[in-house]
């Protein structure tokens, strides 16, 4: 494999964007499995339990498990919206500044959206409001 000495990223050919798209969809399936598997395994009597301590831990329980299954349906949304930037012809290409994303990329988080420069500003600006959350909150303390 040859370097590639510019800083322009490399893109994607069609046999390469058709194995994105099994990925994805390889991805997806494995991910309603889980949820499907997590959903039948519930236990609806877990709430009819002993006693305070039993019932807090029951409930935090509850509240993980449902944190999971919200993160698990935007990934979903988010890999099909990527099959469908594959079907349109601009898998390539960022959404905010329309600039090549690289193959490296796309490969290594193929639901993505976002050059890497976007998604460093994206993140960066995310960490500003989350600061500003944190100074907030210990206000209000």
């Amino acid at each position: 494999m040859a370097v590639n000495d510019t800083l322009e990223p490399i893109e994607l050919d069609d046999a390469q964007l058709e194995r994105q798209r099994v990925v994805l969809l390889e991805k997806r399936d494995r991910i309603l499995g889980m949820m499907r598997s997590a959903e039948q395994n519930s236990d609806p009597d877990e709430l009819r339990v002993a006693d305070e301590m039993d019932l807090s831990s029951v409930g935090y329980d509850q509240a993980f498990e449902y944190r999971l299954r919200d993160r698990d349906a935007t990934l979903i949304k988010k890999i099909d919206k990527a099959i469908r930037r594959i079907d349109a012809g601009a898998y390539n290409y960022c959404e905010e500044c329309e600039a090549v994303i690289g193959a490296q990329r796309l490969i290594a988080r193929p639901e993505t959206d976002l050059c890497i420069q976007c998604k460093e500003k994206q993140e960066h600006v995310e960490k500003m409001y989350e600061k500003r959350r944190q100074r907030m909150t210990s206000f209000e303390a």
